[in-house]
C-alpha cells in the first residue's frame, strides 16, 4: 500500500461490515476528513447471509428475509441511506405450533410464549389442566430471584413450570434462535426481561405491567411487526453499498492474516495484497477474528465457549397453490421431541403476499440447530423429502414444489451460554488494552438479528472514530491506494 495507512479496514461484508462502512464514511465526511476505508469480504458479493433470488414471480429469500421494526437502529439506516419508501410490512395472522400432527393456535396475550394475559392461555388447549394450574401460581408463589445470569429454561421453568415451557416457549424461542433453551444467557436474550424479574415477584404481572400495549391489539388487526423491502431483503445491502462512494471495497479478497506493525495493522491478503490501516473493525464471526488475529486469540476466545449451530432455510415454490389443510395464517413452529424433523414453516406468501404470483403458495422451513444439525449435511434432495414428509402429516400437503431452494448456514447461529455478557465485556476491555483500534462486532457478539448487528456497526463506526480523534489521525485529506 502507498500513501498513509488507511483510517480503518473493515474484515467482513455482511450487512455489520456495511454498516460500519456506511457511518464511517459518513463521520469522517462530516468531520472534514477525507475518509480512507477499504472493506474486505471473501466472497464474490456482499451481503452476507442477507441474499435474496427472484424466479418465475417467486421472490426468495436464503436468509433472513425481514427485521424487527420496533428496533430502531435499522429503521434509522434504512431512512439514512433513502429506502423506506421501498419498505413493506408483513400481513399479520394466526401462528400456531404443532403437538403430534396437528397444529393448534398459539393463544393470544403471548409475547413469544410468555404470558401476558392469562385467558388466552387458560383457554388453550395446548396446555393440561395441570400445566395450566402450574402457570397460575406465577401470580402468588413467593421466590427470590438470582441475582447473576441464568438459563434461560431454567428462569422460565421456574416461573412457569415445565409444561408450558416445553410445549410453547421453546420451540418458539428455539425458532428464532436455532438453540437450546437450557443453556441459553437469559441476560443476554432477554435483558429487559432479567430487569423486571428482579422488581416483581410474579412473571405474569411485570410482563402485563410491562407489555400492556400487547392488550389492546384488536383480533385480527394487529399491525405487522416485521419490515421488509418490495424487492427483497438484498435491496438494503444493494443500497448500501452504492452509497460507499469513498470507500474501496474489495469482494472475493479473503483476508489471510492480520499484524501489528508499529503504530498501526497490516492485512495480508491471500493474493499476497498488503493494506496497512490504523484501525480494524473484525465484523466476521468469533472463530474468523481468531484465525485471521492469533494475537488476540486468547481475548476473543472467551465468548466462543459454545459452539455455533448449524441450520438450513428450504424454500418450496407451488405455482398453483396447495391443497389439504386450508391455510390461513403465517406458519408453524414445532416443539423439541415431537418426532418431526422441520423446526418451523413460514406460509411466506400469506404473510408477505409480494413474494408469490396471486394464487401460488410459497412455503419456508427450516431444519436444523443443536439436535438435529447432522441434516444440514445431507443432499438436497434428502432435505427436501425429509421436510415434505413433515408437510404431508401436518398440513395435509398433497402437492410437490415446483421448484425449491436449500441454503445451508454451517456453524453459522451463535449461542449466548450463561455469562457471555460479562465474558464479552471481559474480551472487550482487553482488545482495547491490548489492540487499540481493534473493534468487534456482529452476531458472535451482541445480537443475531438485522437490527442488533446494525446497531453494532454503527457504534464500533463512532469508537473507531473517537479513537483517531484522540490520537490525531484525521487531520490529513491524502488518499491511500491498495498495492
Amino acid at each position: 500500500m502507498t500513501g498513509q495507512p488507511l483510517h480503518a479496514a473493515i474484515i467482513g461484508g455482511g450487512i455489520t461490515g456495511l454498516t460500519a462502512a456506511f457511518y464511517l464514511q459518513r463521520r469522517l465526511e462530516d468531520m472534514g476528513s477525507a475518509p480512507r476505508l477499504a472493506l474486505l469480504e471473501s466472497e464474490p458479493r456482499l451481503g452476507g447471509k442477507i441474499r435474496t433470488t427472484i424466479r418465475d414471480g417467486f421472490l426468495m429469500e436464503h436468509g433472513p428475509d425481514s427485521f424487527v421494526a420496533s428496533k430502531k437502529s435499522a429503521y434509522q439506516l434504512v431512512q439514512d441511506i433513502g429506502l423506506e419508501n421501498e419498505l413493506v410490512r408483513n400481513h399479520t395472522g394466526q401462528a400456531f405450533i404443532a403437538r403430534g400432527d396437528r397444529l393448534y393456535p398459539i393463544p393470544a396475550g403471548t409475547m413469544m410464549g410468555i404470558p401476558v394475559r392469562l385467558w388466552p392461555l387458560l383457554r388453550s388447549p395446548l396446555l393440561s389442566p395441570l400445566g395450566k394450574m402450574r402457570v397460575v401460581q406465577d401470580l402468588f408463589w413467593p421466590r427470590k430471584e438470582t441475582g447473576g445470569d441464568q438459563p434461560v429454561g431454567d428462569f422460565f421453568r421456574r416461573h412457569l413450570g415445565n409444561h408450558i415451557v416445553d410445549r410453547l416457549i421453546e420451540p418458539l424461542l428455539s425458532g428464532i434462535y436455532a438453540g437450546d433453551i437450557d443453556h441459553y444467557s437469559l441476560q443476554a436474550l432477554f435483558p429487559q426481561i432479567h430487569q423486571l424479574s428482579k422488581n416483581r415477584r410474579s412473571l405474569i404481572r411485570a410482563m402485563s405491567g410491562a407489555y400492556a400495549h400487547v392488550k389492546q391489539a384488536p383480533a385480527g388487526k394487529a399491525q405487522g411487526q416485521f419490515l421488509s423491502f418490495k424487492t427483497g431483503l438484498q435491496s438494503l445491502t444493494a443500497r448500501i453499498e452504492s452509497r460507499l462512494k469513498s470507500c474501496t471495497i474489495m469482494k472475493g479478497s479473503p483476508a489471510r492474516a492480520i499484524r501489528r506493525q508499529g503504530g498501526h495493522y497490516r492485512v495480508e491478503l491471500d493474493d499476497g495484497r498488503t493494506l496497512d490501516a490504523c484501525s480494524i473493525i473484525l465484523a466476521v464471526p468469533g472463530s474468523a477474528a481468531v484465525k485471521l488475529f492469533p494475537a488476540a486469540g486468547n481475548a476473543i476466545s472467551p465468548v466462543l465457549l459454545t459452539p455455533p449451530t448449524s441450520v438450513a432455510n428450504v424454500v418450496m415454490a407451488f405455482p398453483q397453490g396447495t391443497a389439504g389443510m386450508s391455510l390461513n395464517g403465517t406458519g408453524f413452529v414445532v416443539p423439541r421431541g415431537s418426532g418431526h424433523a422441520i423446526t418451523a414453516c413460514t406460509w411466506a406468501h400469506l404473510k408477505w403476499p409480494h413474494v408469490a404470483p396471486n394464487g401460488a403458495a410459497l412455503l419456508r422451513c427450516y431444519i436444523g440447530g443443536p439436535h438435529d444439525a447432522q441434516l444440514v449435511d445431507e443432499s438436497d434432495a434428502t432435505i427436501v423429502d425429509t421436510v415434505m414428509a413433515d408437510l404431508r402429516h401436518l398440513m395435509a400437503l398433497r402437492e410437490t414444489p415446483a421448484f425449491y431452494q436449500v441454503t445451508r448456514w454451517k456453524h453459522a447461529m451463535p449461542q449466548y451460554s450463561v455469562g457471555h455478557l460479562e465474558r464479552l465485556g471481559d474480551t472487550r476491555r482487553t482488545i482495547a488494552t491490548q489492540f487499540p483500534g481493534v473493534f468487534l462486532a456482529g452476531a458472535t457478539y451482541g445480537g443475531v438479528g438485522l437490527p442488533d448487528c446494525i446497531r453494532q456497526g454503527e457504534q464500533v463506526a463512532h469508537d473507531l472514530v473517537d479513537h483517531l480523534a484522540q490520537r490525531n489521525l484525521l487531520n490529513s485529506r491524502e488518499a491511500s491506494h491498495v498495492d
